[in-house]
């Protein structure tokens, strides 16, 4: 039951990322330590290169594809152990 549970969850963080990024795909990103580092020196972010625009596009593909299969999975897994509970 506990693997379903974790499953389930790890899958709708995966399908939360994927439909966020897929709204904000177009925006250039940067993290929060990277943020805070350039707040703190005052200097501007570097622009993305074709490497950095790959990896959020392969995120993006990623998170698409698994995050509604581990749904998939933890629920398959939730339901066969019910079934064998009752």
């Amino acid at each position: 039951m506990i693997p379903a549970i974790l499953f389930l969850v790890f899958g709708g963080f995966l399908t939360w990322v994927a439909v966020v990024n897929w709204r904000h795909r177009s925006e250039e990103k940067i993290s929060a330590l990277e943020a805070a580092i350039l707040r703190a020196t005052g200097e501007e972010p570097l622009p993305l290169t074709r490497l950095d625009k790959a990896f959020q596009t392969f995120h993006l593909v990623f998170a698409s594809i698994f995050g509604p299969l581990f749904l998939l999975l933890g629920a398959a897994m939730l339901a066969v152990d019910l079934g064998r509970m009752s």
